[in-house]
C-alpha cells in the first residue's frame, strides 16, 4: 500500500509539471521558439561530430610545443607555442612571449603568421621535462614543414598521394587528427586543397579508394590508394 502511494504522488507531480510547462509557454511564446532554436541547433552540432567522425575527426588537441621559425628577414626564432587561429584573418598563428615585456605590455606578446616565414619545424625529441632528472636530455629531432598562405603545412602522409595537415603531429603520434588534413599532392605534382574532388582525380579508377571516397572517409582512401599502388608496384 505503501509503495501504491509513492506512485500515486510520484504520477501527480509529473502531471502538475507538465501543466505547469505548458502554462508557461502559452504565457512566453518565445521560450517555444527558442526550444525549437536549441534543437535544431543541437541537430547541427550532432551532424557536424558525426562528419568528422567519418573522417576519424574526435576533437583537436593541440599542445604547445617548442618550434624554430626561419623569418623572411632571414632571422630564427625558437619558442614555445601552441597553433592558434585568427578567426578575423582566418589565418593561422604562432604566439612568441617576450618575457623581457610585463604581463601588462601589449609588446609582450607577438604573432606570427606563415606568410611572415620561410619555413618551420617543430621540435619532436622528448621535451626535459617529461625525462628523468638523471636522463641524458636527447638532442633535438625537427619535424619540418613548410609555410603557406594561410598556415603552415606539415607532410603527414607520405606516398603516391601525400597528405599535409596544419597541425605538427606525425601520422604514428597518437594524437594525430586526420581531420586536420588540409592539402593532397599526387607524386610531385601539384599540392592541391584536400577536397573530394581533387581526391577522386588523383585515385582515378582505384575502386577501394572511390568506396571509401563515396563513405566520405578520405583518409582511408589515401591510405586505400597507396597501398594497391604499392601492392601493383610489387607484381
Amino acid at each position: 500500500m505503501q509503495v501504491n502511494r509513492k506512485a500515486f504522488v510520484t504520477v501527480l507531480a509529473v502531471v502538475i509539471l507538465s501543466a505547469t510547462s505548458k502554462s508557461l509557454f502559452a504565457q512566453y511564446p518565445g521560450m517555444a521558439a527558442f526550444r525549437a532554436q536549441q534543437s535544431m541547433q543541437f541537430a547541427n552540432q550532432q551532424m557536424m561530430m558525426q562528419m568528422r567522425m567519418l573522417n576519424g575527426n574526435y576533437g583537436d588537441y593541440n599542445p604547445a610545443y617548442t618550434f624554430v621559425v626561419e623569418m623572411k628577414d632571414g632571422s630564427k626564432k625558437e619558442f614555445d607555442s601552441k597553433i592558434y587561429h585568427d578567426t578575423v584573418l582566418k589565418k593561422n598563428y604562432l604566439l612568441l612571449v617576450d618575457k623581457n615585456y610585463k604581463r601588462s605590455d601589449t609588446n609582450r606578446y607577438k604573432k606570427i603568421y606563415p606568410s611572415q616565414t620561410v619555413s618551420i619545424a617543430r621540435n619532436i625529441a622528448a621535451p626535459a621535462n617529461l625525462i628523468h632528472k638523471n636522463a641524458v636530455i636527447p638532442k633535438p629531432v625537427y619535424f619540418a614543414g613548410q609555410a603557406a598562405d594561410s598556415c603552415w603545412m606539415f607532410k603527414v602522409i607520405s606516398g603516391p598521394i601525400t597528405a599535409y595537415s596544419y597541425m605538427s603531429q606525425q601520422e604514428d603520434d597518437q594524437i594525430f587528427n586526420p581531420y586536420t588534413i588540409v592539402a593532397i599532392q599526387l607524386n610531385d605534382g601539384l599540392i592541391v586543397k584536400y577536397t573530394e574532388e581533387n581526391l577522386k582525380q588523383m585515385v582515378g579508377e582505384d575502386i577501394n579508394a572511390l568506396v571509401a571516397i563515396k563513405d566520405k572517409n578520405y583518409y582511408k582512401a589515401i591510405k586505400k590508394y597507396n597501398k594497391d599502388i604499392e601492392k601493383a608496384a610489387k607484381k
